[in-house]
């Protein structure tokens, strides 16, 4: 095995020490720029071990290096890894909501309707039987990012009103990843949301918002208590429950 550099190949320790076992077994060399060796040899053997080591050492420090910076420049509310429909950037670090007159007056729309119904499902149908579009961030590769209006879905009622980028907050780190061992394989489970006192950055009054922090704090309460799942007197209808026969039982 010819490598410019062998510490490339050696980025994951498990890859790297499968690949010197296999060598061994079948009596390749492996040469890099600093010499060649035979993984059959101890001394070779244990030094294609601590190249390998050193290597992935290397890499996990460049990785954590790399999301500490990531973190800081979030820490300063000037991190948009994407931004939501309803906004644009201005300059490299802020951003400014649509200029598109369009636009925001259907994110108005929105809120608007929640203050009425309180529910996002009633938001949701009721958009849905009036045929009123909302916009859409659409990335393709004629264009970056392209604006499409097509009818709402579920999640895109309750990711507007949830979301506190349209309280005029910056948030980071709502969610995060979890690992887990299924059938002998890592699984990952991406975006699991975290409660707001876990959440890594929360900067209040950050940039213009469509509705105040106070008034996306009331929806947050109103969103909850709707969800059977969630509060202590749930708001919704309700459900199946063995208590509630207590008064017809004697």
């Amino acid at each position: 095995v010819l490598a410019i550099e062998a510490s490339r190949l050696a980025r994951n320790g498990r890859d790297w020490h499968t690949l010197i076992e296999f060598c061994g077994l079948v009596g390749t060399l492996i040469i890099d720029e600093d010499g060649i060796y035979e993984p059959r040899h101890p001394n070779d053997r244990l030094l294609l071990g601590m190249k390998g080591t050193m290597s992935e050492l290397e890499l996990s420090i460049l990785r954590a290096r790399s999301i500490e910076a990531l973190k800081q420049k979030a820490r300063r509310g000037e991190l948009f890894l994407t931004v939501a429909i309803g906004y644009v950037k201005s300059g490299r670090n802020r951003i400014e909501k649509d200029p598109d007159q369009r636009i925001r007056e259907a994110i108005d729309l929105v809120f608007r309707r929640f203050d009425e119904l309180q529910s996002i499902r009633q938001v949701h149908l009721w958009l849905r039987s009036e045929g009123i579009m909302l916009p859409a961030i659409n990335y393709t590769r004629a264009a970056d990012r392209a604006i499409v209006w097509k009818l709402p879905v579920y999640n895109t009622v309750h990711h507007i009103l949830t979301n506190p980028i349209y309280a005029g907050a910056y948030a980071f780190g709502r969610t995060c990843s979890k690992v887990t061992i299924e059938a002998g394989r890592k699984r990952i489970l991406r975006g699991i949301r975290r409660d707001r006192a876990d959440w890594e950055v929360l900067l209040i009054d950050h940039h213009e918002g469509y509705l105040s922090w106070h008034d996306f704090e009331r929806n947050q309460r109103l969103i909850t208590d709707n969800a059977t799942s969630k509060g202590l007197v749930p708001r919704g209808a309700l459900r199946r429950g063995e208590l509630l026969l207590g008064g017809l039982l004697r």
